[in-house]
């Protein structure tokens, strides 16, 4: 069976490629297929070799036969290719998520909390503004406290303009400038009542000495100056020291330091004076209410000669009975008389 096999391989070979028929004739010739590949293996035997450029007539006839089907097989394969170029990539780019770090877990909680504020910082804002602009709070009712010194009428002409105001749209500064022009009044603050009401509390300069002036009384702040003129009734409720008369005293230098040495003393013991004068600004007296009189002397050492003064009028009863005038202008060497 090998020997027709021998026989036939030559004749094979020849009707495969008709162009060796020209050429010497060979021995033998012989194909195996080797275990491990599907390549074919020629062993060639006292045959001359195949030039490369030499292309077997059959193959070349069957690839001009059929030139559709080959480019049809080769764009066949390019999408496999493509396919399993892809499927390389998706396999490359595979990477292992890690859990987020806690800074990256902070980082993003503070992100969120922001978010949040920004939204109700903007809702706020924008119902502020309804409400700022807004008829709904206009102002109807204006009502006043803390009202000593400045009259009830003269405080509802100065605010009647803010009748129909929002009342987001009035402030405390706004309402002090109504009233900058009497000196009686310190600053003023305000008590919103929703949706209509309005409450301006006065808060006057206090008053620490008054001054005759015909049938009226001047009242003086500590530094002298003019806060208002009451009626004398009125007067006789404030409880102040009464100076001389503004007109007798020539010097305005020893009024202002007789204003000045009254605001310096402690409410408890201001409350004592009765009155003050003074001829120079180093000779300042005070009446007390029990008749006693006090010589201050300028408005120097205030707290000291306070001091003294205290406990000079904390002395028994039998010692202070025997005393009419207490002098502390040296308060370091105080004298009673």
């Amino acid at each position: 069976m090998s020997k027709n096999s021998s026989n036939q391989g030559p004749d094979k070979v020849t009707n495969k490629y008709p162009g060796l028929s020209d050429k010497k004739p060979v021995k033998s010739i012989s194909v195996q297929r080797p275990l491990d590949t599907d390549r074919k293996t020629v062993t060639e035997t006292n045959l001359e070799p195949i030039p490369d450029d030499v292309e077997a007539p059959a193959a070349k006839k069957k690839r001009q036969k059929n030139p559709a089907r080959s480019k049809t097989k080769q764009s066949s394969k390019e999408p496999r290719a493509a396919v399993k170029a892809a499927k390389t990539a998706s396999d490359d780019d595979i990477v292992l998520e890690l859990p987020p770090s806690p800074q990256h877990r902070k980082a993003k909680r503070r992100k969120a909390l922001w978010i949040w504020a920004a939204v109700i910082v903007t809702i706020l804002t924008a119902g502020w503004a309804i409400l700022y602009f807004s008829p709904i709070l206009a102002i109807e009712d204006i009502s006043h406290e803390g009202l000593d010194l400045v009259a009830e009428s003269e405080a509802e002409e100065r605010t009647a303009g803010l009748a129909g105001t929002p009342l987001p749209q009035v402030t405390d500064r706004k309402v002090t400038e109504l009233f900058a022009e009497n000196p009686a009044v310190d600053h003023v603050t305000l008590r919103a009542e929703p949706p209509h009401g309005l409450i301006v509390i006065v808060h006057e300069r206090k008053p620490i000495a008054m001054s005759p002036s015909g049938k009226q009384y001047v009242v003086f702040s500590d530094d002298g100056t003019e806060l208002a003129q009451i009626p004398a009734k009125r007067a006789q409720e404030f409880d102040l020291p009464v100076v001389a008369s503004a007109s007798d005293v020539t010097d305005q230098e020893v009024f202002d330091t007789i204003t000045t040495v009254l605001g310096s003393l402690p409410e408890d013991l201001r409350d004592q004076v009765r009155a003050a004068s003074g001829s120079s600004i180093d000779s300042i007296e005070l009446e007390l209410s029990s008749g006693k009189m006090v010589m201050w002397g300028n408005s120097e050492q205030p707290e000291k000669k306070a001091q003294v003064l205290k406990a000079l009028l904390g002395l028994d009863e039998t010692a202070a009975e025997q005393i009419s005038e207490y002098d502390v202008s040296a308060p370091d060497f105080p004298v009673t008389r």
